[in-house]
């Protein structure tokens, strides 16, 4: 690469004029990188020596014989909602209803929690400084953490799950939503000022319409995220499929087990589907 710049009479690229064997910063990072994934190794401790192929197969092979009673009811006392297609569709509203109720506190409250609106006085600093660390210790709280104590208030079922994933979504769409206005053009803003409009003028006709299709597009892929996500809520108590894929590991049932990952690949991929083809006609 570097004689094609000196053929033409080009000046090389510092990048490309140093020789990556003696740039130390370079080294450096690789000799880092590497003593810590040396270190990972000795801590984690890693041992597959216990591993038993032959029982993994057994029961990779168990997974695929799939138990198709499970899509029906199997008693009196069951109904369609207690079949596997009608705990997906429930997981899969479960899932809905936790975004629709994030999306609604979320929304407001990042307009408090974007710089570019509320810097400019004491008090609205302070407000957007206490709806940023908001947003950021919601988010640091692990959903699955969430779930258990949700379910410890709430009971074990679907209320712990969707205010389990609510309250979590509420820091991710309130940090998303929050970047998003943000990184607005900043030139309506200063036009409608001008004409002496007030904060709340300024934020409905400058920066609504340029957040409208990024805030679309965050909703929906945390929705997408939300889904994939309920049925691992069902392990912790939080209802939906994800319980009854767990009792059935519990008790050897690997068929039923086994269909019901089906199913939840299924649903997932074609929510991923469509939210990709969503967000791409948003852009």
């Amino acid at each position: 690469m570097a004689e094609y710049f000196v053929a033409r009479g080009l000046t090389i690229p510092q990048e490309l004029s140093q020789n990556p064997l003696t740039n130390w910063r370079r080294l450096l990072v690789i000799a880092t990188s590497i003593l810590v994934i040396y270190t990972g190794l000795r801590v984690t401790d890693i041992d597959t020596s216990r591993a038993n192929p032959e029982f993994a197969y057994n029961l990779v092979l168990q997974l695929f014989n799939w138990d198709f009673r499970l899509l029906t009811p199997q008693n009196e006392f069951e109904t369609f909602w207690d079949t596997v297609e009608g705990l997906m569709i429930i997981t899969i509203f479960l899932g809905i209803i936790a975004s629709a109720i994030a999306v609604v506190i979320a929304l407001p409250l990042s307009f408090f929690g974007a710089r570019n609106i509320m810097t400019g006085h004491p008090v609205t600093t302070t407000i957007y400084t206490v709806i940023r660390l908001m947003f950021t210790i919601i988010r640091s709280i692990d959903v699955l953490i969430v779930v258990i104590v949700a379910a410890v208030l709430l009971g074990i079922g679907s209320a712990a799950g969707v205010f389990a994933l609510a309250f979590h979504n509420i820091g991710v769409l309130g940090k998303l939503y929050s970047e998003a206005i943000e990184g607005i053009d900043h030139g309506p803003i200063e036009a409608i000022t001008a004409t002496g409009a007030n904060r709340f003028q300024v934020i409905w006709t400058a920066v609504v319409p340029q957040i409208v299709n990024p805030f679309i597009s965050f909703t929906i892929y945390r929705l997408d995220a939300n889904v994939r996500l309920a049925p691992i809520l069902g392990l912790v108590g939080g209802g939906g499929i994800g319980f009854i894929l767990f009792q059935k590991i519990n008790l050897f049932q690997y068929g039923g087990a086994g269909l019901i990952i089906f199913f939840i690949v299924v649903t997932v991929a074609a929510m991923d589907f469509f939210s990709a083809q969503v967000r791409k006609r948003l852009i």
